[in-house]
């Protein structure tokens, strides 16, 4: 019989056993809901008659440690590890982390994603995908008996604004730095490879075949934290072979140095650290004139640090999608494009082509439409 107790739990008894004279030996079980109680029953059930044990319920915090540690951290870069850091400290463990595993629910967890409407298409899918994976795990390890992140619905990202190309007017700007500014080769080889920022700053002079006018990109510089350090690429397609142009050629040769040096380096000869490339970016970024200048308030420390002072408006990301757009504009197969820019879904780059194709037939609309007025208004005269 089951009977609810002033806490709102339900709570009743399972027969685990017999006593000589044959009187029932009951156990005393609780559980929010019916459903969930009777799971309980039928665990206990297993327990007293075939001796398995008990599945018991963790804390969030608790489960997500075990999982990461033991299925996640191994497998991973060390960009991946630092996002999983900022993911559970920032997100997960200030909603979650005390509630038991088992009282988490559906409702509960699409409540908390539809919180990411609104925020980029990535972070509302890392965010689903990692409450995924510790729910699915914690079901198959039988310490939660139903998953209630199975069915969540993404809710609206906002539109991507980073995905453009350069205008005219940027890239002028942007070609006038790297021939003038003394740090003007690293926006060289984001503009003329289209290169990731940590294959960019992973570049090793022996990875340019200058002979077949091809550069080998082999490898990635992650940030944690404060060090940067050499790590494998975002994915297996990102290990590629990309065309050197004549122009950035032309810039590298006089600048050759042992092949196991790295193009963009520390005097020691590391890979330049977080901070470093933060602030070779805003000196780039104010030359072209996309940088926005910050407000610095008194008393804040460091105010002549030019992390302190300016804003970068564009980010490699503009570069890299620029390029695609070049190579669009040069007529070249969506299927190539994408070996040279190391997507692993061709979707991918179908999907930049296809917006890309938008833009075009949107802007020929417009010119058709000044052709039209100039004709309306020459007839009229």
């Amino acid at each position: 019989m089951t009977k609810k107790t002033e806490s709102g739990r339900l709570r009743g008894r399972v027969t685990i056993g017999h006593k000589p004279d044959g009187t029932p030996i009951y156990k005393y079980v609780s559980a929010p809901t019916r459903r969930e109680l009777e799971n309980v029953k039928e665990a206990v059930r297993e327990h007293f008659i075939f001796g398995r044990e008990i599945p018991k319920d963790q804390q969030f915090y608790q489960y997500a440690e075990q999982w990461y540690r033991l299925k996640k951290e191994p497998f991973i870069s060390e960009a991946s590890r630092s996002y999983y850091k900022t993911c559970f400290i920032k997100h997960l463990l200030p909603t979650f982390g005390m509630q038991h595993m088992r009282a988490i629910t559906a409702g509960q967890l699409q409540e908390y994603v539809n919180g990411f409407a609104g925020t980029s298409r990535s972070q509302i899918n890392n965010i689903i995908g990692t409450l995924k994976a510790i729910f699915s795990s914690a079901f198959a390890d039988g310490v939660i008996e139903r998953d209630p992140s199975a069915a969540l619905i993404r809710p609206k990202a906002s539109r991507n604004t980073g995905r453009r190309a350069l205008t005219q007017e940027e890239t002028v700007r942007v070609l006038d730095t790297i021939h003038t500014h003394p740090e003007g080769l690293f926006l060289a080889v984001l503009y003329y490879l289209g290169l990731r920022r940590g294959e960019a700053l992973g570049l090793k002079w022996g990875d340019f075949d200058f002979t077949a006018d091809q550069v080998h990109i082999q490898r990635d510089i992650d940030f944690t934290g404060s060090t940067a350090a050499e790590d494998t690429l975002k994915t297996e397609a990102a290990d590629r072979y990309v065309p050197v142009p004549a122009e950035l050629k032309e810039m590298l040769l006089p600048k050759r140095a042992r092949a196991d040096d790295y193009l963009f380096r520390t005097e020691k000869g590391a890979p330049l650290s977080q901070a470093t490339y933060k602030r070779m970016w805003a000196r780039l970024m104010l030359q072209c004139g996309c940088a926005q200048w910050r407000e610095v308030k008194p008393g804040t420390s460091r105010p002549d640090d030019i992390l302190k002072q300016v804003k970068p408006t564009l980010t490699p990301h503009y570069f890299r999608h620029n390029y695609v757009t070049l190579l669009y504009e040069s007529g070249i197969d969506p299927l190539i494009a994408m070996k040279i820019v190391g997507h692993t879904d061709y979707q991918t780059t179908a999907n930049i082509y296809t917006h890309l194709k938008e833009e075009t037939l949107r802007k020929a609309s417009v010119n058709m439409e000044k052709v039209f007025r100039e004709k309306t208004g020459a007839s009229a005269e």
